[in-house]
């Protein structure tokens, strides 16, 4: 019988076949990820008491990321999440963080998109650890988009680009700050200075991708 839909690998397209029943991904590229895409460096974020990433911002993970935030394919917030389940899970002893929040998308951003990236990565690895998932904070209104900007550019623009959410509170929270790509550590900078602001008492910062500028 003729399938009524082909289930595809997130990362190269491919069909995936029936016996990978739970798999988003096919074998050539989970064994891809294993030896080319796993991030192993340091990420320092000013003001982050740690900082990590599952993946590297390259080749196939990058173009599906790209997919996944400009292309309406929220579908893929699952593989990338279970991809930061596992690198949280190795920081969990160390952070023990008490709550999970996520990057703010501006109204016009939301509305285009549909949905907002980093909420949808952040609500499954809270889930994952049975932690609460909160929006704490709230994009200041006009704040500019990021992708498009040089590294002054986008540390200039994220000063004030963050606000506390209306009514969130932070006192006396760990925090794990969800985001779908780190690049300077700007933005993730920020964040955390407006969440110490607000009495965190620690602020981590957990990306699926960090680019290798």
């Amino acid at each position: 019988m003729p399938l009524l839909f082909d289930r595809r690998c997130i990362l190269c397209g491919d069909v995936l076949s029936a016996d990978t029943c739970r798999a988003e991904i096919c074998p050539d590229c989970a064994r891809e990820v294993r030896s080319e895409y796993r991030f192993h460096g340091e990420i320092h974020i000013p003001g982050a008491d740690g900082a990590a990433a599952a993946l590297v911002y390259r080749g196939r993970v990058r173009e599906a990321l790209r997919r996944f935030k400009f292309g309406g394919r929220a579908n893929y917030a699952s593989w990338f999440a279970a991809e930061m389940a596992l690198v949280l899970s190795q920081h969990l002893d160390e952070w023990r963080p008490t709550c999970v929040t996520y990057l703010p998308l501006g109204p016009m951003r939301a509305r285009e998109r549909g949905y907002n990236q980093a909420e949808l990565l952040a609500q499954p690895v809270a889930e994952a650890f049975s932690l609460p998932c909160t929006p704490l904070l709230r994009k200041r209104l006009f704040a500019g988009r990021q992708s498009s900007r040089t590294g002054s550019e986008r540390q200039e623009s994220a000063a004030g680009s963050l606000l506390p959410g209306r009514g969130a509170s932070a006192d006396g929270e760990r925090i794990l700050v969800i985001d779908d790509i780190i690049t300077t550590g700007s933005t993730a900078g920020e964040t955390v200075r407006v969440l110490k602001s607000m009495g965190a008492e620690s602020v981590f910062v957990l990306s699926a991708a960090k680019t290798t500028l």
